[in-house]
Formats: structure tokens, sequence, C-alpha cells
């Protein structure tokens, strides 16, 4: 199995209603996520079968992109949102059963996922994934804890 963990693109520090999960993407936050919807559509890669994020703003905005150039569904997932843990994520892609799952969340939880995925529940801080970042991660799907390896990583320039 293919998962790409995606963070959320670059948004505003504060909301109007000044609920964390309203906050918005800035404009650099939506050029990221064009960008990683293009990277996910290139023929070149491995186009996930399902997208999957937080209900958060910033998050839908996120995955907007990719759903639309991808012509998915939005299919949100309440078990990615910021206030979850890591547990909701790996439930979340064992619930999942394609052969490539996109995950678009927030830290620390989507970096923490990766390291677990990576290096096992012990593993040290390994990644620190920045606002619209994407890491590639090919998993056991029977047994995913610290079986990933890496293979690929994105994120536009600021």
């Amino acid at each position: 199995m293919i998962v790409y963990l995606i963070r959320h693109g670059q948004a505003e520090n504060q909301s109007e209603s000044g609920r964390d999960s309203d906050r918005i993407l800035t404009h650099l936050g939506h050029r990221q996520a064009q960008a990683i919807a293009m990277f996910l559509t290139d023929p070149k890669s491995n186009p996930p079968i399902r997208v999957l994020a937080s209900p958060y703003t910033r998050t839908q905005q996120t995955a907007s992109a990719i759903w639309n150039a991808m012509d998915h569904p939005n299919q949100s997932e309440e078990r990615l949102a910021a206030h979850k843990s890591v547990p909701d994520i790996l439930d979340v892609i064992a619930d999942t059963p394609v052969s490539v799952l996109a995950i678009i969340s927030h830290n620390p939880i989507i970096s923490r996922t990766a390291d677990v995925l990576t290096a096992g529940p012990s593993a040290g801080h390994l990644y620190s994934m920045r606002p619209g970042q994407l890491i590639a991660l090919k998993i056991d799907q029977s047994n995913p804890l610290g079986s990933a390896q890496l293979i690929a990583q994105f994120r536009l320039d600021d």
C-alpha cells in the first residue's frame, strides 16, 4: 500500500471566528495545495484511489484542489482532525483497504504518524512536516508499524 501523508497548506494564524477549525489557507497555502494536486496527478506518480481529509477548513481547502484535479468526491474524516491522535490516523489507514491512499491532516499528528509508520511506536522525532508538504510511504498494510519506506517527498518552495 502507498500512503500519501499530507500536511495542509499554509494557513492564516487566526480565523474570523477565533476557532482553530475555521482557519483558512493563505495565498501561498492555496498555491501549495494546487502544486500537491499537480504532483498527485502526474502520470509518473501513483495517483491515490481515495483522498481523505480532516473536516477543518484549511484541510478541506487543501483537499479540494486534489479532489477537483482528480475528479474525486469530497471525503471528510473526523479521525484526521487536529485534536485527534496517531492511533486515529492508523485506524483510518487500516479501515481503508485501497492500494493508494492520501490523507490530509495536521501537525503534530501527521508528522508523528510518519515517524511511527517508518520506525515503529518508539521512534524518535524523525519527520517534521511543514505546511503544504507531502510524504509518500510504501507500507505493509497487514503490519504497518515500522514497515514504511519513504518513496517520495514534495513541497512547493516558498
